[in-house]
């Protein structure tokens, strides 16, 4: 197409307001610059397109023409500009989060709770499945940001934002005959441990640590639920490997004691990952303000 766009959208405002005047306040330029605008796109196609008078302007015949050829283009145009206003100003849109339940129920609830009175006409949708499954999600735009705790296996397309620290303890009850002892690494071999699954993303960690260690542990019980864990651990049913930062108030409240370790469990890192494609979405831009708070 060799005519200027331009020149099309400038027609599309003097037809609409059936006046030079009226074009040049919607499109916020001067008079002289709308009239030279549809000269040239007259010269360009090799045809008058308005008839001017003295009270103003009209369409002949293939203004008319043109006019409806090009009004449904420019009502999608500017409809267009007017949705992409209403997006940046957070007026609608959505946002799919993807985390675990630990992660949800521990961190995120608030986050998200904060989001929507800001934004309530933004919609958040939770995905509540593991780690790898959401990672698959987010790679074909299902899920917008995947929420995770690392050492973890993440593709290289996507940025990750650090957002805390946490660290693995273990813990019994008041009455425990463990609660004070000083727990060595060998000690682990005959504890009555309440874990997580194997292969849940937030025992790597400890399974690390035990590989590294040479230690066989022999779980008293494999649990897919962390709060389950802490009821366990509180009710006497055993030893929980449990997240120090979830469960800080019920230590402060003495339903559950830390066990003394001559050794340090690793650090874990609670991280969000965008792919590099949607860091400039203003939804989650918005979202990502939030957690930064």
């Amino acid at each position: 197409m060799k005519t200027n766009l331009e020149l099309y959208k400038t027609f599309y405002y003097v037809a609409k307001n059936q006046s030079i005047t009226g074009a040049a306040n919607e499109l916020m330029i001067s008079q002289p610059a709308v009239s030279k605008a549809i000269k040239v796109l007259e010269r360009d196609l090799n045809t008058t397109l308005l008839n001017r008078n003295k009270h103003g302007v009209s369409l002949n015949n293939a203004g008319e023409l043109l006019y409806n050829k090009i009004k449904r283009a420019m009502e999608l145009v500017v409809s267009a500009e007017e949705d992409l206003t209403s997006l940046n100003n957070m007026e609608y849109g959505t946002i799919n989060i993807g985390a675990g339940n630990t992660i949800m129920q521990r961190f995120l609830m608030p986050y998200i709770k904060e989001f929507h009175e800001k934004y309530p006409n933004i919609n958040v949708i939770v995905h509540t499945v593991v780690t790898p499954e959401l990672i698959k999600m987010a790679q074909v735009g299902l899920v917008d940001i995947v929420f995770t705790h690392l050492p973890n296996d993440i593709p290289d397309n996507f940025n990750i934002i650090n957002l805390k620290k946490l660290h693995d303890i273990l813990v019994v009850n008041k009455d425990s005959e463990y609660k004070d002892k000083v727990i060595n690494k060998k000690d682990l071999r005959e504890l009555p441990l309440v874990l997580l699954p194997f292969d849940a993303s937030n025992r790597k960690n400890f399974n690390k640590f035990c590989a590294t260690n040479n230690i066989v542990i022999n779980p008293q019980m494999e649990i897919g639920n962390d709060l389950i864990i802490e009821d366990c651990a509180k009710s006497g049913l055993g030893v929980g490997l449990v997240v120090r930062e979830y469960v800080q108030n019920k230590l402060d409240n003495k339903d559950l004691f830390e066990l003394e370790t001559t050794f340090t469990l690793p650090e874990k890192n609670l991280v969000c990952l965008i792919e590099s494609n949607r860091m400039n979405n203003t939804i989650i831009k918005n979202f990502l303000e939030l957690l930064k708070k």
